[in-house]
């Protein structure tokens, strides 16, 4: 955990890294998460996590421990 300023409470505080999946840019319907899952089949394992998450998958978000106010921070070459 690292310290940093939090905007809703107004005050420097203890926040936490997670990484959560985005939202699929495929549909809902079995053909459209077939299609998901040959996308993600041929992506290759060279750009998966030891996890088995994609990076271009994820979002990385910083919480604030004392509020819960989440804030996206996908910094760097790998979240883009």
């Amino acid at each position: 955990m690292n310290t940093r300023f939090c905007e809703k409470c107004g005050k420097d505080t203890e926040h936490k890294e997670v990484m959560k999946q985005k939202p699929s840019k495929y549909g809902k319907s079995k053909k459209e998460q077939f299609k998901a899952f040959l996308d993600g089949f041929f992506s290759g394992p060279a750009a998966s996590l030891p996890g088995g998450a994609s990076l271009e998958l994820t979002d990385r978000y910083v919480v604030c421990t004392i509020c819960g106010k989440a804030t996206i921070e996908n910094h760097g070459q790998e979240f883009q």
